[in-house]
């Protein structure tokens, strides 16, 4: 980092932005500058309109020259935003309201007083009733959604008219028509200029703002220029999420939610040297750094479709058998492939993507590891480790703990209030095991306990 501390302002770092919306447009602008306040650097960003989401300019960032490009050969480019340094930084460091990023509009205040409530829709919508990446939502959560907006507009006192606003007009259509007891009204005129800088502008004079989805960067980044407060209905329990640090008005209010942080829960000591495994987009969890050192066999107790565990695992520790005792990876494979066929929305390209990734996917495990599913609760010469559900593992606690060749686990559980008595009797069934419970501050606070055996080393 010493050679680029000493670049000057004529001598600015390539970047190449992201070609999505503006809201994530803007969360990358504030994190980049901030980082180059922070290093007294200097960048050339290139503003990409190279995808379906395209804007002209309209912000201006301490520490970076904007210039808008329409063409991109391919991104992330192999410039900084490629860069491992820069997607750790990102993934790791908060979004706060300041002023090393500004609007360069016209921001005036409205007297037509009015409550914003924003719908994000498209392609963050998905079919999925298991695990989801951070911001997407099922069909489920968008009907949750509208409908805890509909009570706390009811539990409003003052009943100021309604603006909706989203780039999905089907969704939007759907918002109108289930808040149809509501007063509505048309956002007030602004300057000719693109569609989503004048719901921004609108959003932001706004006195209340509602995210009617699951996720929105639009909304929160019309939160964080306003300084407004936002009103949302769900817990932000993934890093990528609760980076960003609006104001919150959380609606309802969770009378079950769980402090963990006052919980005499165990947790690995700062002595141990722990890594954390799976997609941290996703799902990830930890295990101490030994654990790679001395299994051979990672058997997976996997109910689920994701695999993000299971793939990491066997990539840092490529010598590593994976034995799938519930189905087989490729069943699961060519189960999706059967559900993408049966689909005519373009059902092409998302076969190919599909099947790119079972090809890399069979790569990774391996043509046993793939093909094969292993019978469970076998018995084993070589030391293993176990990723289980918890009841899984409470039903069969004397089968693991009393085989030699048994290094530990990680045991999942969705409900943490209702798995509580289990957990506890699990951790304190064996003291050969150093434990690590982690709870989520999702609805359920699921989570999972990560052990291993005290005498490895």
């Amino acid at each position: 980092m010493k050679n680029l501390q000493n670049k000057n302002k004529k001598q600015k770092i390539i970047f190449y932005g992201r070609p999505d919306g503006l809201g994530n447009r803007y969360e990358e602008l504030l994190l980049l500058s901030n980082y180059a306040v922070e290093n007294n650097l200097y960048f050339k960003y290139f503003w990409n309109n190279t995808g379906k989401w395209k804007y002209t300019n309209k912000f201006s960032a301490k520490n970076i020259e904007i210039v808008e490009v329409d063409y991109v050969r391919k991104w992330p480019t192999n410039n900084f935003e490629s860069t491992k340094y820069w997607r750790d930084y990102i993934s790791t460091n908060d979004i706060f309201h300041n002023n090393n990023v500004t609007l360069d509009l016209n921001l005036q205040e409205t007297q037509n007083k009015y409550i914003g409530v924003l719908a994000r829709g498209s392609d963050i919508i998905v079919n999925n009733n298991e695990l989801l990446p951070p911001g997407f939502q099922n069909f489920e959560d968008v009907k949750r959604s509208i409908k805890l907006t509909k009570e706390y507009l009811i539990s409003k006192k003052e009943q100021l008219p309604i603006v909706i606003f989203s780039e999905d007009k089907e969704l939007k259509n759907l918002v109108s028509t289930e808040l149809k007891q509501f007063k509505q009204i048309k956002p007030p005129p602004v300057l000719p200029m693109e569609q989503a800088y004048q719901d921004l502008i609108n959003l932001i004079a706004a006195k209340e703002i509602i995210l009617c989805s699951k996720f929105s960067s639009f909304a929160l980044t019309a939160g964080l220029i306003s300084n407004k407060k936002v009103i949302k209905f769900y817990s932000y329990s993934h890093p990528l999420l609760n980076r960003w640090k609006n104001e919150y008005i959380n609606f309802p209010f969770e009378k079950d939610q769980v402090d963990y942080k006052t919980l005499d829960l165990p947790k690995f000591t700062n002595e141990e040297k722990v890594i954390s495994i799976g997609n941290n987009f996703i799902k990830s969890y930890m295990i101490p750094r030994k654990i790679l050192k001395n299994i051979s066999v990672l058997v997976s107790y996997n109910k689920s479709k994701y695999i993000g565990f299971e793939e990491n695992f066997k990539l840092l520790k490529n010598s590593v058998n994976i034995h799938m005792t519930n189905t087989t990876i490729f069943f699961t494979d060519l189960e999706e492939i059967i559900n993408i066929l049966k689909n005519n929305k373009n059902r092409k390209n998302q076969l190919k993507i599909k099947l790119a990734e079972s090809k890399k996917t069979k790569k990774i495990f391996g043509i046993k590891s793939y093909f094969l599913k292993f019978r469970q609760f076998r018995t084993y010469n070589n030391n293993y480790f176990i990723f289980i559900d918890i009841d899984t593992l409470a039903d069969n606690l004397n089968h693991f703990f009393n085989d030699s060749c048994f290094t530990g686990a990680i045991a999942t559980f969705d409900n943490f209030q209702k798995k509580s008595k289990l957990i506890n009797k699990i951790i304190d069934s064996n003291n050969d095991y150093i434990f690590h419970c982690q709870i989520e501050k999702d609805k359920n606070n699921s989570g999972y306990i990560s052990f291993y055996k005290d005498s490895l080393v």
